[in-house]
């Protein structure tokens, strides 16, 4: 299974689409090499850009709702601790049992949830929380509607 990067999950902050354009390449990386039996091999390297990539880019994007005033903040936090306990659960598995195919499968899958609910959900709400000014914003993208902005 293939996600491409499409234009209209950027959220309008550079910096942060440059950064979900990487993690979309990434598991790209990781569909291309399981399709070349090479999957637990690249699932390693992700796993270890995954956790720098969750610390820093979770601080940038959580930066950018605080000085916004993004009413669904820590809505959006606890999102991002959810992903790196369940991160971290990952590293653990393979620590001890090694990378099976069954674990390369369950962490494609995890990711692909990842980007299409978070990324191309809960994040683009964010953008458009930004472009369009609170009077226009739903909270649509999130499953919950914004209240009280």
């Amino acid at each position: 299974m293939i996600v491409v990067w499409d234009k209209s999950y950027e959220i309008g902050v550079e910096q942060i689409d440059r950064q979900h354009r990487e993690l979309f390449a990434r598991f790209d990386g990781l569909m291309v090499a399981i399709g070349a039996g090479e999957g637990a091999k690249e699932l390693q390297r992700l796993l270890g850009f995954l956790e720098e990539y969750a610390l820093n880019h979770f601080r940038e994007e959580e930066a950018l709702m605080r000085s916004c005033h993004y009413p669904l903040l820590a809505f959006h936090r606890e999102a991002h601790q959810a992903f790196r306990e369940r991160l971290g659960s990952l590293v653990a598995m393979i620590g001890e049992k090694g990378a099976s195919p069954q674990l390369v499968t369950q962490t494609g899958r995890m990711l692909l949830r990842w980007l299409t609910d978070h990324v191309c959900g809960m994040d683009r709400d964010i953008g458009t929380f930004l472009l369009t000014g609170r009077s226009a914003w739903s909270g649509s993208g999130t499953g919950v509607a914004a209240v009280g902005h």
